[in-house]
């Protein structure tokens, strides 16, 4: 019975490193984000250009665009079939304006942390532990309640 108890703590084991990893991959991406901020403005007062070009951005969110309608009108099964293609429409809009501003403002964080632009270590460790309580909350809140 002793190894019975052993595999049941390892799966216990790997719950807490799964939500672990998970949690400071959703931190460093928020970091990322946030730096990425923090490059853009630098961007609109003028002292840095612009990495990412306007017409690439324009391809990444019709990228989005299509991969997000589609996955939305793919789940929406009803009788109305013009509501549900305005519906998956608008959120699939809304998901790639999100997901534009992402994937642009890590681009720019990136760019940011490899110019060495980015603020002291120990600001970005701080910030860092922040995100990952941050992250943790939202990973809890987004699991369904198990009774």
């Amino acid at each position: 019975m002793d190894w019975l108890a052993q595999i049941k703590g390892m799966t216990e084991y790997k719950k807490y490193l799964k939500t672990l990893i998970l949690a400071t991959a959703v931190a460093v991406l928020m970091l990322f984000i946030a730096l990425g901020l923090m490059f853009f403005a630098t961007v609109f007062t003028g002292l840095r250009i612009n990495p990412v070009p306007g017409p690439f951005i324009l391809l990444i969110f019709a990228i989005f665009f299509i991969i997000f309608s589609v996955f939305y009108e793919s789940r929406g099964k009803s009788k109305t079939k013009r509501k549900d293609s305005l519906k998956s429409l608008i959120n699939g809009l809304f998901l790639a304006i999100c997901a534009t501003f992402a994937v642009v403002a890590t681009t720019g964080g990136v760019i940011l942390t490899l110019d060495g632009g980015a603020p002291e270590s120990n600001m970005i460790v701080s910030a860092l532990a922040v995100c990952m309580i941050i992250s943790m909350v939202f990973l809890s809140l987004m699991n369904p309640l198990n009774p």
